[in-house]
């Protein structure tokens, strides 16, 4: 058995969450929805099971440090976005406001952080355990 998904998000906290959202809007084109306490993007072009982010504003939130760092605030998910061209997504990306992490792992994909703190990575297509 599984569950009947009629759609999925993710739900990310911000201090600044109307900024986040239109980072995260400008980064995926998706169309934003702005609400008081939160904010969702919807990829409307998506034919299916519908996907989108939630933005939601937490005024006492503490950024997540990447990587791990013993007594701060660790992270509790990340996104993964695959594209065609990784040095071009990271570039789109930068030019969002996002930074590349100084802490990299593999030279196949970028670590990047939002301006939120959220770490989040640009991958190819296809990664090579698929």
């Amino acid at each position: 058995m599984a569950l009947d998904l009629v759609g999925w998000n993710v739900v990310l906290d911000s201090d600044h969450a109307d900024e986040l959202s239109a980072f995260y809007e400008k980064l995926l084109g998706w169309t934003r929805f702005k609400g008081e306490e939160y904010t969702v993007l919807v990829n409307l072009e998506q034919t299916g099971t519908p996907t989108w982010l939630t933005i939601q504003q937490v005024d006492d939130y503490v950024p997540p440090v990447w990587p791990a760092t013993p007594d701060e605030q660790q992270q509790m998910a990340h996104l993964d976005f695959h594209v065609q061209d990784v040095e071009e997504g990271v570039r789109y990306a930068l030019s969002c406001g996002a930074s590349i992490s100084e802490y990299q792992y593999d030279d196949r994909w970028r670590v990047m952080i939002d301006p939120a703190g959220h770490p989040f990575c640009i991958l190819p297509p296809i990664m090579p355990w698929l």
